[in-house]
């Protein structure tokens, strides 16, 4: 299963695990990811997967 580092608190999180949320706006859809441990926002997800 593909993980990313969380840069706050260097957890490895498995994608599954990925705190999303999406909403709605003028210009379509913005997602945000977060980190199940400490709850910080992870940016740039696709590009940092292991």
């Amino acid at each position: 299963m593909p993980a990313v580092q969380c840069r706050e608190c260097g957890r490895d999180v498995a994608v599954h695990e990925i705190e999303t949320t999406t909403k709605t706006t003028p210009d379509g859809f913005d997602t945000r990811y977060r980190c199940p441990y400490c709850k910080s926002e992870m940016r740039d997800v696709k590009t940092r997967i292991v």
